[in-house]
């Protein structure tokens, strides 16, 4: 997807006009400019550096080809084939002018025909959030503090959410939320359970269920936050559940505001991750952890995991509707 900066338009129109500006009066010593800046510009329209030109990219190659005549013609010195400096009051040949004018009038017809089936919507804005920063930083939601310690699948789901949620697909962006929740929750889980999780094990339901007899545990230290469960627990039922049935859908009102649940939600969890991590006692085992069965090869294995993140191709294979909505 490439972000379209609508003021090209207006500079293609602008450079290639100022070639029939009348104050320079087509003297050869002032039209090296407009020359000069219509060939840079055309030549990045046709190479696709701004928009991708289609039906009128033959009329677009034939104008620059045009402007290259004449700029070689009364700019370069055709013995030497260098630069050469125009001086007195010549003109560029009127006839020269007219059949450069009757191409690019050529090539706006093209082009205008062209754009009114271009692919080109506009996004409207989503509650408080920017549309350009839905679409392209919808991670800088969380503080790089945060994302250093969030699975970075759960970062990209969370990008993808926020594309969703800016051209309105309400359930597409939910189920992407959903994703990204379900990825952090899983890290956050393993470091309050303090072993990793396989991958036929993974179940929202299950962390929660599990969290909740640990945060009941007054003999530890560290417990996960009651408040947060009850969070997660809402999303759930609110949200998740009534996903894994094909019939229902999340219009783009609760796809909203399930984004920033899902952002406070993520924020609260990475929040207790970090601190955890400072900790020996509260780091997040590897796979090699979880098979282990003695306590300091289980603590090797989680000192490992500050180094090297849980491996993202684990991540990225899950999907939360493979799971029951117990």
């Amino acid at each position: 997807m490439q972000h379209l900066n609508p003021y090209r338009f207006y500079e293609l129109a602008s450079k290639l006009h100022a070639l029939f500006n009348n104050i320079a009066q087509n003297r050869v010593t002032e039209m090296f400019a407009p020359l000069t800046e219509a060939q840079n510009i055309l030549d990045g329209w046709i190479k696709g550096h701004f928009f991708p030109l289609d039906t009128s990219k033959p009329d677009a190659m034939r104008l620059l080809s045009k402007i290259g005549n004449l700029f070689n013609k009364y700019y370069i010195d055709q013995s030497t084939k260098q630069l050469k400096v125009p001086t007195g009051e010549d003109r560029i040949d009127p006839h020269e002018m007219a059949i450069l004018y009757s191409m690019v009038e050529k090539f706006e017809h093209a082009l205008a025909a062209e754009l009114t089936h271009a692919p080109t919507y506009t996004a409207n804005k989503r509650g408080i959030y920017s549309t350009y920063d839905l679409i392209e930083n919808a991670y800088q939601s969380f503080s790089p503090t945060l994302r250093d310690v969030m699975p970075e699948a759960a970062l990209a789901e969370f990008n993808i959410a926020g594309r969703a949620l800016a051209f309105g697909l309400g359930t597409a962006s939910a189920v992407h939320v959903l994703r990204a929740i379900e990825l952090v929750l899983k890290r956050y889980y393993e470091m309050f359970s303090g072993t990793a999780v396989a991958k036929n094990e993974r179940s929202y339901s299950i962390y929660l269920k599990k969290l909740a007899t640990l945060s009941d545990d007054e003999t530890s230290e560290r417990r996960p936050d009651k408040r947060l469960l009850q969070m997660l627990a809402q999303i759930k039922e609110h949200y998740r559940n009534p996903l894994t049935n094909p019939d229902s859908t999340i219009t783009i009102d609760q796809a909203t505001s399930l984004f920033g649940l899902a952002t406070a939600a993520m924020t609260l969890m990475s929040e207790q991750v970090a601190l955890g991590q400072k900790d020996d006692g509260g780091n997040i085992p590897t796979k090699s952890a979880a098979k282990s069965t003695t306590k300091s090869t289980t603590s090797s294995a989680s000192k490992e995991m500050k180094a090297d993140k849980v491996s993202d191709d684990d991540e990225e294979s899950y999907d939360f509707r493979s799971n029951k909505a117990g």
